[in-house]
């Protein structure tokens, strides 16, 4: 739970990515599953062609309620804004996951708090692992809910003050390149495959612990080398 707890106040320092292609489609053309789609010519960062299941065939993102017939250029704009939102918080969490794991005991141990680790077995606390129910757990959960819900106005306020020069992941923050360059655009493919790669990590994390129960910080051999020690208890 910590994991995504330490996510929101880090959601704004991430490179925005993505542009909507200049050659967009008039009318919406959505041939179906299993179908060719737009990906592999939308001029997106990262963009490799591959979508054998023609998922991006099929506009189901809130705007599609009012407009039936979106172009869709901009319905591959819509998921890839979802896809930088994830891949934002999984490369948070991919990080804070197995640290917490490793340090929630030691600092629980010294400022004698809870070891919210300790009723799972030092499992990071969710829905499979259980653990959720304990102490700041589900206020944290709420309060997430609350900073992500901000986070997202916020972004849905810039995308309709922009129009069509809105793209994804844009929040308004700095940027350190200039949209259009180069090194945006390398930027932006870094980003995006980063977040893909954190994604597949997360959901490798869950497996394994829900199929061995052993955590993910001893599975790291990296984690044990690191000199944290025993911290001592305050007294």
């Amino acid at each position: 739970m910590a994991a995504f707890v330490l996510t929101t106040p880090c959601l704004g320092f991430f490179i925005n990515a993505g542009s909507v292609p200049k050659s967009a489609p008039i009318a919406a053309s959505y041939p179906g599953a299993f179908q060719p789609s737009e990906v592999g010519a939308t001029g997106l960062p990262g963009d490799v062609g591959f979508d054998p299941l023609g998922l991006a065939n099929f506009d189901l993102s809130a705007e599609s309620a009012t407009d039936k017939m979106r172009s869709a250029a901009y319905v591959m704009r819509d998921y890839r804004d979802a896809e930088l939102k994830h891949g934002r918080l999984a490369m948070l969490a991919a990080v804070a996951w197995p640290l917490q794991e490793k340090l929630n005991p030691l600092l629980a141990a010294k400022y004698r708090m809870p070891n919210l680790v300790a009723e799972t077995g030092g499992l990071s606390p969710s829905v499979l692992n259980g653990g959720l129910e304990q102490g700041i757990i589900p206020s944290s959960i709420v309060t997430f809910a609350v900073l992500i819900s901000l986070v997202e106005a916020q972004g849905l306020r810039i995308k309709k003050a922009q129009g069509d020069s809105w793209f994804p992941g844009d929040y308004g923050t700095a940027r350190i390149a200039e949209r259009g360059t180069e090194q945006f655009f390398s930027l932006a493919s870094g980003e995006i495959w980063n977040g893909r790669i954190a994604m597949l990590a997360i959901l490798a994390y869950v497996v394994q612990e829900a199929v061995t129960r052993v955590p993910t910080a001893e599975m790291i051999p990296f984690l044990d080398s690191l000199p944290l020690g025993t911290l001592t208890p305050i007294a």
